[in-house]
């Protein structure tokens, strides 16, 4: 049985030789149990596989609860830097919450307020007055 020549491009290093130990072991079988022992053995090898990954992880998952806790600062470092923030505040220097960078762009970024323009109300024209009832009762 050939393999297609994208397959074997495709395939990893070591493909070739698993493959041809296993169609050699299979030519061992009985030809009308061929079938069945190599559907067989593919669900064996799957399990295997399976069982190798599971393995790893959980390998993995006991190393990193085994590992110790990382390190806190010491003491002394934290009262220095707890010290150096207080000044800092008062100085208005940046701290880790509110840089004052920030807030001097946010600062540069507010528009003025528009001032407010008041308007005289309309004078009519000469010709209205004339006409309006308030003109009328006016002249009376």
């Amino acid at each position: 049985m050939a393999i297609k020549a994208d397959v074997q491009k495709r395939a990893p290093r070591g493909t070739k030789n698993v493959t041809q130990a296993f169609f050699a072991a299979l030519d061992d079988i009985a030809d009308g149990q061929q079938a069945v022992v190599g559907a067989a053995a593919l669900a064996a090898i799957r399990d295997e596989l399976k069982g190798r990954r599971v393995k790893i992880k959980e390998a993995a998952a006991a190393a990193k609860a085994k590992a110790p806790a990382k390190r806190k600062a010491p003491a002394r470092a934290k009262a220095a830097a707890k010290v150096a923030a207080a000044r800092g505040a008062r100085k208005g220097a940046a701290t880790k919450r509110a840089p004052a960078a920030a807030g001097k762009q946010a600062a540069a970024r507010k528009t003025p307020a528009k001032k407010a323009v008041t308007r005289k109300p309309r004078q009519p024209k000469q010709a209205d007055q004339a006409m309006s009832p308030a003109a009328e009762t006016a002249t009376e």
